[in-house]
């Protein structure tokens, strides 16, 4: 599969593109790759306008007469939030076949990311959490919906470092009962625990990517288990899954709910543990004395770079646009 040819794309795809709109250093895994990957496939051109004001007609204008030469329309959302300049675009294109990837569809948005596929007249909406294609499908009674899961930048994450320093790492948002356990266990036998509140203390993502390869165990746990309220209940696969893998690293943390891991990759190929950490000393000495879970992890890595990264994602979504 890794290898497989996209499907031939009739006519130019426009990539609208929030590069103009001070993205968030998380949108650099998303969007670049997964546009650089498309552009390797088929004709495309980039559209990223700059903020709506009076002195920027002339970038307007510019974007607008890209979005001209283009059958085809292509953009990352926010939940239920597409950015305005991108939708103003999209808009006085006219008669265009349209498509989004929908980031972090939660339950509580889902009505009013329904209402806006509508009114954006999308022809193809690619949903990474399984549970939020199977509501807003009604379990693929709307063809319009597609199950696509997160890619991987994997020139990002990757094994770039020479060594693994670093016993374990947890990247971003943190469950505050496993992160005291994580810590007692630093303490208590020397081992090397490393944590960041914010990836945006990484100037770039090359930096980012270089710093996880340099660890042994990635700390991963679904959203829900700290924020259920934004989730609604959602408890699905995330990127921290596959980029952990892409670096080489070993998953060690809690599954999500919702079965996507299992479906896409090896369930050995994290050490789960309580999400209190109840059993986490017991566990990950255990692990660490076990070859078996280090060579699942190898396995699992090779997987998620062949098939989960953003050149695989791309295949599909020329695919699904090619069959109109």
């Amino acid at each position: 599969m890794g290898d497989r040819v996209a499907a031939r794309l009739d006519g130019r795809i426009g990539l609208l593109s929030n590069a103009n709109l001070s993205p968030w250093i998380n949108w650099t895994t998303l969007a670049p790759p997964l546009f650089r990957e498309i552009a390797r496939l088929t004709d495309s051109v980039e559209i990223a306008p700059p903020p709506l004001s009076i002195g920027r007609i002339g970038g307007l204008a510019g974007a607008m007469r890209r979005a001209w030469s283009v059958k085809h329309m292509f953009q990352f959302q926010a939940s239920s939030k597409p950015e305005l300049p991108l939708l103003a675009i999209s808009a006085m294109r006219g008669f265009v076949q349209r498509s989004a990837f929908v980031v972090d569809p939660w339950r509580p948005q889902l009505g009013k990311i329904s209402i806006g596929a509508r009114l954006q007249r999308l022809d193809h909406i690619f949903i990474p959490y399984i549970e939020a294609w199977s509501e807003l499908s009604r379990d693929g009674e709307d063809e319009r919906y597609h199950w696509l899961p997160f890619g991987v930048d994997t020139t990002v994450f990757d094994s770039h470092a020479p060594e693994r320093d670093i016993d374990i790492y947890w990247m971003g948002r943190r469950y505050e009962p496993l992160h005291r356990a994580l810590l007692d266990i630093s303490e208590q036998t020397g081992l090397k625990y490393a944590y960041t509140g914010k990836v945006a203390m990484f100037d770039n993502p090359m930096e980012l990517g270089h710093f996880v390869s340099r660890c042994r165990y990635f700390v991963v746990t679904p959203p829900d288990l700290d924020n259920p309220e934004r989730t609604g209940g959602f408890s699905p696969l995330v990127m921290r899954y596959l980029e952990g893998l892409a670096a080489g690293c070993r998953l060690l943390g809690v599954l999500p709910k919702s079965g996507a891991f299992e479906r896409l990759l090896p369930r050995n190929a994290i050490l789960e543990v309580a999400p209190d950490g109840s059993d986490l000393a017991e566990k990950l000495a255990a692990d660490i004395a076990d070859p078996a879970g280090w060579d699942a992890t190898m396995l699992a890595a090779r997987l998620v770079r062949d098939r989960h990264g953003w050149a695989a994602r791309a295949r599909t979504i020329v695919d699904v646009l090619a069959r109109g």
